[in-house]
This record gives structure tokens, sequence and C-alpha cells, in this order.
């Protein structure tokens, strides 16, 4: 089969490669379209940050070279031997947060907390390929009237979904999103439909804050207007601030905007740190939670259902769609000029 597969930091590679065997929980996935993360781009310009090198990874017992990519959606084309999973013909989104099973995180359904934790296009072959070899339980079914080319947005919305999930009460919450790339897009819409009464995202782009607005009930900002907009909130102010951009100092900046007593949820990473004030967190009784790694039985369903049934405007945050061989010439280059009006770029593999 032809496949993205990572040598090193900015070699990345069309070529055909054999598709290993697979084990008796796993089922074979034609790929129809493979989303590009933010992960997957970093890893060309400054990897390896999580892509294991020289050393097989415990679980997957991978290294490089190997194949990017983990925002797939396909067709299961072998089911798995030990009949778990979809059958042959049905047409998923498949997990891609595999633990090892036993430790006390997976033990407890929190694989993605796994201190071995596999992620297919990190430590294990992923989708930018033509097929993709996946623990076949985990694989979430697409529902009839779903277009594929859509579904593919599964992934990061069940990322959006999970960092709507850790609101400890959303029902009412005003609420601010810092980034308007296609997680924090998501996650905006998402806050809504859990039931926030007001949810703004922040973004300096026009073109980001443009789309936010037209695709859902999302009012947006510039980050020079944020703190006049909070100024003029009735008490209590914002209850909840999710940041996704990533970028330096916004998480500083979640902090000092939300209410005392508030909840920041940090999504956004990055390769560096940042100081945080100590007394706004500790005398102003200030929460700062994590949230990365969704559960295929709980956020993925729930965003393929959302996608499913229009509560989410997801379709247009696909602002490219090129084939596997373009992704080399066209897409990483694209994405890598960072222009604001390029969101989601989708890879057609099968």
């Amino acid at each position: 089969m032809i496949a993205a597969r990572w040598h090193a930091r900015g070699d990345i590679r069309i070529e055909e490669v054999a598709l290993r065997e697979p084990r008796a929980d796993e089922a074979v996935i034609r790929v129809h379209w493979c989303g590009i993360c933010g992960t997957d781009l970093e890893e060309y310009r400054a990897g390896p940050l999580t892509i294991p090198v020289g050393v097989p990874h415990p679980q997957s017992g991978r290294m490089a070279p190997l194949t990017l990519g983990h925002e797939v959606v396909g067709e299961v084309v072998r089911a798995a031997a030990d009949g778990s999973g979809p059958r042959v013909g049905t047409l998923v989104a498949p997990d891609v947060v595999n633990g090892c099973g036993s430790c006390w995180w997976c033990v407890r359904h929190q694989e993605g907390l796994c201190p071995q934790v596999s992620v297919p296009g990190q430590q294990d072959d992923g989708g930018l390929a033509e097929f993709m070899i996946t623990r076949a339980r985990t694989c979430v079914p697409i529902p009839d009237g779903l277009p594929l080319e859509t579904a593919v947005l599964a992934e990061p919305t069940a990322v959006a979904v999970r960092a709507v999930r850790k609101i400890p009460d959303v029902f009412g919450a005003t609420v601010v999103v810092i980034g308007g790339g296609t997680v924090g897009q998501l996650t905006a819409q998402a806050a809504l439909v859990a039931g926030a009464r007001q949810c703004w995202l922040v973004d300096p782009s026009p073109y980001r804050r443009r789309v936010a607005e037209s695709l859902s009930a999302v009012r947006a900002c510039a980050p020079d207007d944020l703190d006049a907009l909070v100024a003029d909130l009735p008490e209590p102010g914002v209850d909840v601030v999710i940041e996704c951009s990533g970028a330096a100092g916004q998480l500083a900046r979640a902090v000092g905007i939300v209410r005392r007593g508030g909840t920041v949820i940090a999504v956004g990473l990055r390769n560096s740190d940042e100081p945080l004030s100590i007394a706004d967190l500790v005398l102003a009784e200030r929460s700062v939670i994590g949230s990365a790694a969704h559960l295929w039985d709980v956020d993925v369903r729930q965003a393929v259902d959302l996608l499913a049934t229009g509560r989410l405007a997801a379709k247009e945050l696909i602002t490219h769609r090129l084939p596997l061989e373009a992704l080399v010439s066209t897409a990483l280059p694209l994405l890598s000029a960072g222009a604001d009006d390029v969101l989601k770029v989708a890879i057609r593999c099968g």
C-alpha cells in the first residue's frame, strides 16, 4: 500500500510499504479520509516529539519510519478474528487512544492516562495510508447520512466534546474559548450544545471570527477586545475559559479573566512552559484542568452523533481536500504557511 511515512524532521515520504498481519483483536480499515492535525505538522517541522526513534515503543513495538495520521474515517475490509468490533463493510471512525489494558488507569477506563499509551500516527502506524490496522472494539460506526468527508472530523470533535465534559456545571455558563482553529471552533459550538448560555471565541483572525459566527450562535471577538468584553459582563463574569490556541501567554491570560471560583480548561499544546500566578489560583480558588485523551465509547460516540445530527456545523471547517500524493508537495507547505483561511486539511487516501 501507499503511506505517508515520517523518517526524520522535514523528511516525510510517500512510499510503498507492506501492511503487517493484524492481531486477533484488530481490524483492517480501508482509509477514505484522514485529517492533518497540528501534531502531524509539528512532527514534520520540529520532530521527533512523540515518535519513537531508535527504540521501539513498549506497547506498539513501532519506531520511525512511521506512518502519520490519527484523524481517520474508513471502511472495515477485514474484521477482527476474535469477533470483536464491526463487520466487514461497516464505515467507522477508529479511535486512536490505545492503553495497555492492564495498568491502574486502563482498568478504570482512563486509557489516555496509561503510561504506555500508544496513538496511531504518533507511537504506531496511523491513517495517512491506503489501509490502517486498528483495535476493532473501539471503532465507532458512522451512521447513514453522515458524509465521510465530514465524519473525518470525528476525532477533533471528540477532543472538543471531552473538553466541554470537563466543565463542572456547563448549563447556563458563560464560556470563552481562546483560539479559532478547528478544535477551538468545534469546542465553542459544543459548549453551546451542552447548555452554555453564551460562548465567545477569541482569535486575532477576522476570517476565523467570521466563520465562528456564521456557523452557530457563537460570538467572536479579537484578543485586544477581550478585556473590555469581560469587564462589561454582569457578575459573576466568565465561568469557564477553554484555552485551545497553545499560544504563549494564553493560559495565563485565561486564568486572569475567568471569575473567582471559575474553571480554566487547557487543551492547546506547545513545547515550552509559562508562569502562572499562584495567588490568582489559590486565593481566588480557580481551577486549571487539562484535557486531551478522549474515550471511544463516550467522547467519540457523542462526537459522531453531534456530526450526524447536524447539531455541530462542521463541514465548513474543512477548507481543503487533497489526495494523499499531494501531502508533502501541497498540504504540509499550505499548513506551514499559517494562513488564516486554512482550517482543516483533509487527505483523501482511498
